[in-house]
């Protein structure tokens, strides 16, 4: 219609045919070529246009994450600051997200990094699909960039605490605090992120239940207190009277411990005895131990805030030889 409308203003040098109640137009070969002239500037200008755009659009990308428009689901803190971190990475080398800068930038971490590359792949795949939506970068940007996704070859480094090592950690806490970090990790398969951001507010005792607010994904659930956990958590609240402040868990200096606080405490108290542990490994031992004891999986699953069972199936690391010593008694 546009080519018409060009050939009836005389803008496209062209001859009128009358065919039937129609008129249709001859158009020369020189007039031909300056129509593809015209699309193929087009064309340049915008992707031009799109290449421009794609820094000075990573402010609008980090607020969809933050308020939810990316996709529907509010991604936490951690992921926008991890997910920032590797695209500030490829544009210190590029202007543009493309995929063949991307497969470059693969390439380059050693495949043993499975980790790193895995998150550079899905921080960049997360901008571009914004892009996308935006109108920034072509639509088969997604398709290109679909047989780069990073596939582990080796078997993830995990590891749990068995019940004799949970024995030997509890024996070390010098305190209520160090006590309630360890029983509450393990009774309750909360994330490290999430237990430091426990508030005394989200304890329910009359219930027996805590409330994890805004954890992965930005989901709040609900998960119960073992009487081993919740007198731990009255014993740490007479402590110190810390009912007057409103983080649960604190450092040294009264402010709210962080996730790497977190972290280094459980160290020292795993290397005083000789267990190696972190907030994760507590979160597998939650799972593996009460997998053991006959729990349900999908009460589990609930309990972690895993969106799959498969994931929740991935943290139960049952030894062999308990599977062994168990089926000894099916008969």
């Amino acid at each position: 219609m546009t080519i018409k409308r060009w050939c009836e203003s005389g803008k496209l040098p062209a001859i009128a045919k009358p065919y039937g109640n129609k008129t249709t137009w001859l158009i020369s070969p020189q007039a031909v070529e300056m129509i593809a002239t015209l699309e193929a500037s087009a064309v340049k200008q915008k992707k031009k246009a799109q290449q421009k755009s794609h820094i000075g659009m990573l402010p609008a990308w980090v607020n969809a994450m933050a308020k939810g428009t990316l996709n529907g689901r509010v991604y936490s803190e951690r992921t926008i600051q991890d997910y920032c971190h590797y695209v500030g990475l490829y544009f210190s080398k590029y202007s543009e997200v493309r995929a063949n800068h991307l497969k470059k930038e693969l390439m380059a971490i050693p495949a043993v990094q499975f980790a790193k590359r895995e998150h550079y792949y899905k921080s960049i795949l997360c901008l571009g699909n914004f892009l996308r939506r935006e109108g920034c970068l072509d639509d088969h940007f997604q398709e290109e960039v679909k047989p780069l996704y990073p596939k582990r070859h080796l078997p993830p480094k995990r590891f749990t605490v068995d019940e004799e090592s949970l024995g030997k950690l509890l024996a070390e806490c010098q305190t209520t605090q160090e006590r309630l970090i360890v029983l509450l990790l393990s009774h309750t398969g909360l994330r490290a992120s999430e237990a430091s951001a426990l508030l005394w507010s989200d304890i329910d005792f009359l219930k027996d239940s805590l409330t994890v607010r805004l954890g992965k994904g930005g989901k709040t659930r609900r998960v119960g207190l073992t009487k081993t956990l919740a007198d731990a958590l009255l014993d740490h609240l007479r402590d110190a009277n810390l009912s007057l402040k409103p983080f649960i868990l604190r450092d040294k200096h009264g402010k709210a411990m962080t996730r790497s606080g977190l972290y280094q405490r459980l160290e020292r108290i795993g290397r005083s005895v000789g267990v190696k542990v972190s907030p994760h490994a507590l979160r597998r031992a939650f799972v593996t131990l009460n997998a053991n004891k006959g729990r349900s999986l999908v009460m589990l699953q609930m309990a972690c805030g895993h969106s799959d069972i498969k994931i929740t199936r991935n943290y139960c690391m049952t030894a062999e030889q308990e599977v062994i010593d168990a089926m000894k008694n099916w008969d």
